[in-house]
């Protein structure tokens, strides 16, 4: 990535972080005070914690693959199928989680993260088949 300076010269910006994960990693783009943005780079057959955050509230961009995203916010659990061009708005205390039905890109735009701010109920990893059979079979299409 370029931005030309003051001076009308080109430089080359760095990522602020790259975070390596079992599911595949995630590129920070910028983190301040102010907002945070990431692209996550999601592995077929995997998927990342179910989680909440206290602090933090996140929108999901889909760039690219099929990823299936999981919700439960007051009672209230959601299961459906995300493809390019999709968006996902996770508020405070809501749990999420997101496996990837297909090598995909995703774009999070959020509030300030904190790695303390992270609260997971069930870890990230490998899915086997049989388990996202049956949750496919919960889907609505």
């Amino acid at each position: 990535m370029q931005t030309i300076n003051a001076l009308g010269q080109k430089q080359k910006m760095q990522l602020v972080n790259f975070a390596e994960k079992e599911w595949g990693h995630e590129e920070w783009i910028v983190n301040n005070d102010l907002y945070c943005g990431k692209k996550l780079i999601l592995k077929k057959g995997f998927r990342c914690s179910m989680h909440m955050h206290k602090v933090k509230d996140e929108t999901f961009y889909i760039l690219s693959g099929k990823v299936l995203m999981e919700t439960e916010f007051e009672g209230e659990k959601t299961v459906k199928i995300m493809e390019a061009g999709d968006i996902q708005h996770i508020k405070i205390n809501m749990l999420h989680r997101f496996t990837g039905l297909e090598d995909s890109q995703i774009m999070e735009f959020s509030t300030f993260h904190m790695d303390s701010d992270s609260y997971r109920v069930e870890v990230s990893g490998k899915v086997a088949q049989e388990e996202l059979n049956n949750i496919l079979s919960k889907v609505e299409f």
